[in-house]
């Protein structure tokens, strides 16, 4: 991490500070030669402004890093996640499992929240001090209940599950104090265009998004359609791609060639 990250923090509130007090000389000095009738423009400005440097001030203060996680069909996403978390908490299967959106956010404290969705039919609540195993099992029965259940009723609601959990990456990215980090595991690309997901996934698109992509498929047809599903993937968060980090899984199966530098270099 940027060790001069809080000096430029710092820079930028120096700079709205100064913002704010420009505009309130440059506003008072133009109220002496303007109409009365342009009072009330002037002061509607001054008061959006007032709030919108509230606004970053507190975002400055309270940063946050947000961290999304999506990826094409066995791509190994959710052992990504599972390595960012330092624990086995997401479920993970040979088939497409992950389904919603799993926000994880930095706690000291354990917890597990399933919302109420409508026409869920699996367990939903909260539990306080949950173990990592328990984390785990019951995110794996709510995918495995929605999946199920979408396949006779294509509009149910997504599952929407909130964890609090101590991961690792926090304390190893020496991040300005008051920083919160959250990481959100996106559902597979077959999910992510579900209504249910939108509000959701456009939360992600000024997150650093990790796309991963499983690099030990080697049928030209799957490929094709492996990539295609990361442009619709890129489409669908309509993020800068300035913020996606592509992840190639397995890369390591090229070393098996008699010739595996080049085989790699060639594939990257």
């Amino acid at each position: 991490m940027n060790k001069n990250l809080p000096e430029i923090f710092a820079a930028v509130e120096n700079r709205v500070n100064h913002l704010g007090q420009s505009w309130q000389k440059f506003s008072q000095e133009i109220s002496q030669y303007l109409p009365e009738t342009y009072q009330p423009e002037i002061q509607e400005i001054s008061t959006q402004l007032a709030k919108a440097t509230e606004k970053l001030l507190n975002e400055l203060h309270h940063p946050t890093l947000a961290i999304a996680t999506t990826g094409t069909t066995s791509s190994g996403k959710s052992t990504l996640v599972n390595l960012l978390c330092g624990a086995e908490i997401a479920p993970v299967a040979v088939s497409e499992m992950s389904a919603g959106v799993v926000t994880i956010e930095y706690s000291l404290e354990k917890s597990l929240v399933i919302q109420q969705t409508p026409g869920a039919t699996w367990e939903c609540g909260e539990w306080q001090g949950i173990s990592e195993t328990e984390i785990c099992q019951r995110l794996n029965r709510v995918m495995t209940s929605y999946l199920d259940r979408k396949q006779s009723d294509p509009q149910i609601a997504c599952p929407i599950s909130l964890i609090r959990y101590p991961f690792r990456l926090q304390s190893q990215l020496q991040l300005p104090p008051g920083t919160k980090v959250k990481i959100m595991d996106l559902p597979g690309l077959a999910y992510v265009g579900d209504e249910g997901n939108a509000n959701l996934i456009r939360q992600c698109r000024e997150a650093l998004c990790l796309v991963t992509y499983n690099s030990a498929e080697t049928d030209q047809q799957k490929i094709n359609n492996l990539l295609q599903e990361v442009v619709e993937q890129v489409k669908e968060l309509s993020g800068s791609p300035a913020r996606m980090l592509f992840v190639l899984n397995r890369i390591d199966v090229f070393r098996v060639d008699n010739h595996w530098p080049e085989s790699e270099r060639g594939y990257c």
